[in-house]
């Protein structure tokens, strides 16, 4: 429904120039990919940004089995979304508290400190045991997830070309989708690793583990990125 509502109102209310070419016209293949070279800082993002997500999202995937084995509660479901509302409402508070400091400090940054939040949230919620640490451990993560949401946007912007910035949107968000798919192949590794050692819940801690690594890994890759272009930090 948002989703619907929201093509109503960009079809009814966005105004642009029609476009120059033929109707008919379609672009080589090679034109939808940014030139390797010219644009190596993007790859970077993108890499940066495929990593970090990989690891949060086999946790938001698969937080509800963790909930329900170690944590042992009444209500794993009820539990489970309280604990994805902490998550979010941080996000919320941290993502809007967070494109002020991004501007005021510089996107890069704002990136690297919500990618370092967000790997100790990931390692605290190893530790998590009980309703109260959980949503507060998860309220960690979200903050550096807001902090990621708004930086990593601002800076792709700021690395994309203003001629095709449409374009190198797109290619961000197969780092969103992407991540999305593959954090959904930790499923199987962690059942063999909770049936390989019996009450350990070894996989869970793998669950964990992985995220902290993928948030943490992807500030070295975040590393590679030199803006060229004026910054506000």
């Amino acid at each position: 429904l948002v989703l619907a509502l929201g093509a109503i109102v960009t079809l009814l209310g966005v105004r642009e120039p029609p476009s120059s070419k033929p109707a008919d016209a379609r672009p080589p293949v090679e034109s939808l990919l940014p030139h390797s070279h010219t644009h190596t800082p993007f790859w970077w993002l993108v890499g940066s940004r495929a990593v970090y997500l990989l690891g949060i999202y086999g946790i938001q995937a698969f937080a509800l089995y963790y909930v329900r084995d170690v944590l042992k509660a009444a209500n794993p479901a009820q539990l489970t979304g309280d604990l994805l509302a902490s998550i979010t409402i941080a996000l919320m508070l941290f993502a809007v508290f967070g494109g002020w400091l991004s501007d005021r400090f510089g996107h890069k940054r704002l990136l690297t400190a919500g990618h370092l939040i967000s790997t100790v949230g990931c390692l605290l919620l190893l530790f998590a045991r009980t309703p109260t640490t959980l949503l507060m451990f998860g309220s960690v993560l979200g903050a550096g997830i807001g902090l990621f949401i708004t930086s990593n946007w601002a800076l792709a912007n700021q690395l994309a070309p203003a001629a095709e910035a449409g374009k190198f949107m797109g290619l961000t968000n197969l780092a969103t989708a992407g991540s999305g798919a593959l954090g959904r192949l930790e499923g199987p590794l962690i059942d063999l690793l909770n049936n390989s050692f019996p009450g350990v819940f070894a996989g869970y801690f793998m669950l964990f583990g992985f995220g902290a690594f993928c948030t943490l890994v992807s500030v070295f890759l975040l590393a590679k990125v030199e803006t060229v272009l004026q910054s506000s930090g």
